[in-house]
């Protein structure tokens, strides 16, 4: 990620991209096989660059995201056959599940921190430093995750989720 282009940013009435927050906030994420596998094949089926774009193709405002996207999704859709994953559970909930399975998985407490791009202070910040096998802990763990959380394990979850939708 180029350190000026990593938020999405509304300036009257315009979205753009521009300028995270803070430097904390410039990171790279490694993500595991599964997610990267799923987010190339969404890709691949729609025609934009974004990867959740708005009816029109182009970055969504958070409340239109929130509307027409994660509440239905959070919400299901009985008449379909969807359950609800959680009634009233929003967005920002994805980062406490995240640093709570990180927790669970006994992974370093500034890996964790790197990871969610806080910033540990005192002696444990100075001292403290992810190393590759860090990382690469977290990668299998949120992979094992998804591989034992999966009702059929047999099959293809990219096609799982495609019937779904």
């Amino acid at each position: 990620m180029h350190p000026d282009v990593g938020a999405l940013h509304e300036v009257e009435g315009k979205l753009f991209l521009g300028p995270p927050k803070t430097n904390d906030s410039v990171r790279h994420i490694r993500l595991p096989r599964f997610l990267t596998n799923l987010l190339a094949v969404h890709l691949a089926e729609q025609p934009h660059d974004i990867v959740f774009p708005g009816a029109r193709g182009h970055h969504q405002r958070r409340s239109n995201f929130n509307r027409r996207a994660w509440t239905p999704a959070v919400a299901g859709n009985l008449q379909r056959g969807i359950p609800p994953v959680l009634p009233g559970m929003h967005f920002h909930d994805l980062r406490h599940t995240h640093k709570t399975w990180l927790i669970e998985d006994g992974i370093p407490e500034i890996a964790q921190a790197r990871r969610l791009g806080h910033r540990l202070t005192g002696v444990r910040g100075i001292y403290s430093h992810v190393t590759e096998p860090m990382i690469t802990t977290v990668v299998e763990a949120l992979q094992r995750r998804w591989e034992t959380t999966q009702p059929d394990r047999s099959g293809d979850a990219v096609r799982r989720l495609r019937a779904v939708a």
